[in-house]
């Protein structure tokens, strides 16, 4: 046990996690998740992790939706201990391990979903990259800028890691273009629908899960980083996912989660277009909650790491948190 781990069980023991929840009530927390899965090579959180998590919640803090928490910002009627928990992008493993454990624990969560990804139409950029490092058919790779990148399984992830910075950087058809040109010098086949898995939900099942109280917002088409588009292609990205969510559920999405989310990734012309169409937008790091901040609200990543999840529920040690999980 370490040190952190250690004085976390102390705090507990002591009564000072109890009294650190107290003095940081009235903060809302919202809370940032990817996928519940369990596999080393997978960004994402155990499902076992998962349920003691939402436990810990539904013991400790009072667990609302994102229309809830919206409507309380504007009333300021925000009570204490108020915690939402929202997901990204729209994977299978949503509605195969993290719904049903949502349902048991009867806590409500909001889903914010591409639909071009849930259209079956195009990967996310990161799932496609990761699925050439793990099918690759050689042991290591040069990369102009970057160098040698060895691809055995200990060193996939840093590798990612590499490759998912400089992809950052580059244009939507830049970026297309090298992971193409990535997939061939690696020997993996090109593959235009998402495989498992990195696969998607389904419109059936979103709206299943909609129907069980599930809200659905939307994480643009094709996940680009906003910021980087034109005025005319991020008018496109936010009205076409606008409108296919609305298409497809019978009502229209009432947020919208900024890919990647992060401060560079969101410009004030970024929230000025997805005022006109959304109440609300949500970054991928810690900022302000509140309704002067309405379309940049800060989101907190829920570790995989049960002793930094009690952390950063209780304020301990928060400003150390970042996106981590996933890009």
């Amino acid at each position: 046990m370490n040190i952190k781990r250690q004085l976390i069980r102390l705090l507990e023991i002591s009564g000072g996690l109890r009294l650190s929840r107290y003095l940081n009530r009235s903060r809302p927390i919202i809370l940032m998740y990817h996928r519940v899965l369990s596999d080393p090579l997978l960004p994402g959180i155990n499902p076992d992790v998962f349920s003691r998590q939402l436990e810990y919640l539904k013991r400790n803090f009072r667990v609302i939706s994102m229309n809830q928490l919206i409507d309380e910002l504007k009333s300021d009627t925000v009570q204490p201990y108020t915690v939402v928990i929202t997901f990204d992008d729209g994977h299978q493993d949503f509605y195969t391990n993290a719904w049903p454990i949502l349902r048991q624990y009867d806590l409500p969560a909001s889903i914010f979903v591409a639909t071009g990804f849930i259209d079956n139409q195009c990967w996310l950029w990161p799932d496609l990259l990761r699925y050439e490092l793990m099918n690759a058919k050689v042991p290591s790779i040069e990369v102009e800028g970057i160098g040698s990148l060895s691809l055995s399984r200990d060193d996939i992830l840093n590798t990612w890691n590499s490759l998912g910075d400089y992809c950052l950087k580059l244009a939507p058809a830049d970026r297309k273009q090298f992971l193409d040109s990535l997939g061939d010098k690696l020997g993996v086949p090109r593959t235009q629908h998402p495989l498992p898995p990195f696969n998607p939900l389904g419109w059936d099942q979103l709206r299943e899960m909609r129907d069980q109280g599930l809200d659905v917002g939307s994480h643009t088409v094709s996940h680009p980083i906003l910021s980087a588009l034109s005025r005319t292609e991020l008018k496109e990205e936010l009205e076409a996912s606008y409108n296919r969510i609305h298409q497809e559920l019978g009502s229209p999405p009432d947020g919208i989660c900024y890919p990647n989310g992060m401060a560079e990734d969101v410009s004030e012309g970024v929230e000025s277009v997805a005022r006109q169409l959304y109440n609300y937008g949500l970054v991928a790091y810690p900022d302000k909650v509140s309704i002067d901040r309405v379309m940049h609200l800060g989101r907190w990543a829920a570790s995989s790491d049960f002793t930094r999840f009690k952390q950063i529920m209780n304020s301990i040690s928060r400003n150390d948190n970042h996106s981590g999980e996933y890009r």
